[in-house]
């Protein structure tokens, strides 16, 4: 019979889109009379940041403001659920991990969302929220003192940066290269590429395919600002600007489950290069002895085309289900008694969201769904316009955190 009073411990590592989504969920179980449950969230920065929304915030000082909000708003005052600002240093055993001040949290069930981290300015490095901002300050300072930009890398981030940068700067030359033969990710048609194109040429900017620039090993994160000439290794070319803005590439930081792998023997959890980790098709880490282990989101080994914020809450929501199935047959207690105990059947997570939007400046965009393409026409731009290029769905976050304002008066 399931105890919904016995201690309970789910610890999730990460407070973006999956993270946020599976401790918002899972915390919810204590409504439902298991008092003995509690949710930390471990996060290293102290304000989450609406990734999604950089695009407008490298333009707009007063929404960039609003993109961030404190995670330690993300639980009530009067909850059991704690959110930790610390960074995870290693998942030491099956029941335990270390943060890097040295401590190590108990848990019964763990999320792994600590995403990934690419060399763009979709992702700010800052841990604080006075940090993040002076990196899209200076950004923005080094964009209003340049006559031209250079925008490398032709997905959502690429495009959106371009257009926005080109409709707040309509004197400034701004030129966006990208490696393929089409602009955005080749799962979706090729009139969304088209019409990419054209709307960012509406804008002034300049479209340069099939060119991979090439990138100096000290040229820094995410973006240089200074005049610079780079090369395109394919044709040759020069580019030449005052500001780079780089939206290309990506990495997963998983170091911190080596002690884990040597823990449980049982070969790699991560896939070679990449460092994404191994799971299955159900999100847990693909491992038999580890079904109690969860990674949605950006860390995990499935194809590029589910790394998309909603995507990941989506996985984050699947995790959490999973995890709920877990604990109501009394998972957690029965390993207790008998390591061994079998875990009962997860469900697998299914991308099944045919769906893109990408504003192409505050008034034009691209947009993609049910396989029906939404390029060049006015109709894209009035629906990427409503449902995203006013507050990239900010307002959508802020759910997540209703104690923020209790939060910021103190």
């Amino acid at each position: 019979m399931d105890d919904k009073s016995r201690d309970i411990s789910v610890v999730v590592v990460g407070g973006s889109y999956a993270g946020a989504a599976a401790a918002k969920r899972l915390a919810g179980l204590s409504r439902r009379g298991y008092t003995g449950l509690k949710v930390t969230l471990v996060d290293k920065s102290t304000h989450y940041f609406h990734a999604v929304g950089f695009p407008k915030a490298l333009v707009d000082a007063q929404y960039a403001e609003k993109t961030f909000l404190p995670l330690a708003g993300f639980f009530g005052a009067d909850t059991k659920h704690e959110y930790v600002n610390r960074q995870l240093a290693a998942v030491v055993d099956a029941h335990h991990i270390e943060l890097d001040d040295g401590r190590r949290l108990y848990y019964d069930y763990l999320v792994l969302a600590t995403g990934g981290q690419a060399p763009a300015p979709v992702n700010v490095t800052g841990r604080t929220k006075e940090e993040g901002l002076a990196e899209i300050r200076a950004l923005r300072q080094g964009l209003e003192d340049a006559e031209s930009v250079l925008v490398v890398g032709g997905g959502p981030v690429g495009v959106e940066v371009a257009g926005f940068v080109a409709a707040a700067y309509p004197a400034k030359s701004v030129t966006l290269v990208h490696s393929r033969d089409r602009l955005l990710p080749e799962q979706f048609r090729v009139g969304v590429s088209n019409g990419a194109v054209e709307k960012l040429n509406s804008l002034g900017v300049n479209v340069v395919l099939k060119d991979r620039v090439e990138i100096p090993p000290d040229f820094g994160y995410a973006s240089h600002i200074g005049h610079c000439v780079l090369r395109g290794a394919r044709t040759g070319r020069e580019y030449t600007s005052d500001v780079q803005i780089l939206a290309v590439g990506f990495q997963v930081h998983s170091e911190y489950l080596a002690p884990l792998e040597a823990a449980v023997g049982s070969g790699a959890l991560r896939t070679e290069g990449s460092g994404a980790i191994r799971v299955r098709p159900t999100l847990q880490i693909d491992a038999e002895a580890l079904p109690h282990i969860f990674v949605p989101g950006d860390a995990n080994s499935l194809p590029g085309s589910t790394k998309f914020g909603f995507k990941a809450e989506m996985q984050g929501n699947t995790a959490a289900a999973n995890i709920r199935r877990l604990i109501e047959s009394g998972f957690d207690a029965a390993v207790k008694e008998n390591a061994n105990a079998p875990a009962p059947a997860a469900s697998a997570w299914t991308d099944y969201v045919d769906l893109i939007l990408v504003p192409v400046g505050p008034e034009l965009g691209v947009a993609q769904a049910l396989k029906i393409a939404l390029g060049c026409s006015s109709l894209a731009d009035f629906l990427v316009r409503q449902l995203k290029a006013k507050d990239f769905m900010l307002g959508m976050r802020k759910g997540y955190y209703p104690n923020a304002k209790r939060v910021k008066r103190e």
